[in-house]
């Protein structure tokens, strides 16, 4: 009996294992950087933050000025003053699908109210909106973003940076970014 039990296990398929998806983002919620109070603006070029680069115009990185998406920081692509945007380098597999979420919301108050940005990887690029109108700093009404990109080449540039070119103050804000292989 025991060898027919033994037969039975060995020729019975066996569930597939779950691939484990690798966060490919270093510092997705922006938590690993210099000291900040309220903001800090950050100039172009400017590394300070772990794993990304502003790029475009400058950037406020945000401490206690208002409520994060995710942990305590967050990024508001509009540096006091400036248009600005934040990127990265990403290893991929080229030809392979990959999702990218994060949280958006926008600085409260200003004009327009709906904020918008770009994202930005492998040669292609979708807008996103929101609007901050009736939020506050401490209910900002973070919405969770999601857009999928194919790589082109095995190391890509992930970018998000701001549409707006209206009040240079109060832009478009970003948390808790994520990338990962698409199952």
């Amino acid at each position: 009996m025991f060898p027919v039990a033994l037969l039975l296990a060995a020729s019975t398929p066996s569930a597939p294992v779950p691939k484990v998806l690798v966060e490919l983002v270093t510092n997705g919620s922006f938590e690993d950087g210099p000291d900040v109070d309220l903001w800090h603006t950050m100039p172009v070029g400017s590394m300070k933050i772990k794993g990304w680069k502003t790029t475009r115009g400058k950037i406020d990185y945000i401490g206690s000025q208002w409520t994060a998406g995710e942990g305590k920081r967050s990024i508001d692509l509009h540096g006091s003053p400036g248009f600005g945007g934040i990127k990265q380098k990403l290893n991929v597999k080229k030809g392979k699908t990959y999702t990218v979420t994060f949280l958006m919301a926008g600085t409260p108050g200003g004009v327009p109210s709906e904020k918008s940005l770009w994202v930005e990887a492998a040669g292609a690029k979708k807008k996103f909106t929101f609007d901050s109108k009736g939020k506050t700093k401490d209910k900002m009404g973070w919405e969770s973003v999601k857009w999928e990109f194919t790589a082109d080449d095995d190391v890509v540039e992930l970018e998000f940076y701001t549409a707006e070119t209206e009040d240079e103050n109060q832009g478009p804000v970003i948390d808790n970014v994520s990338v990962k292989e698409k199952e």
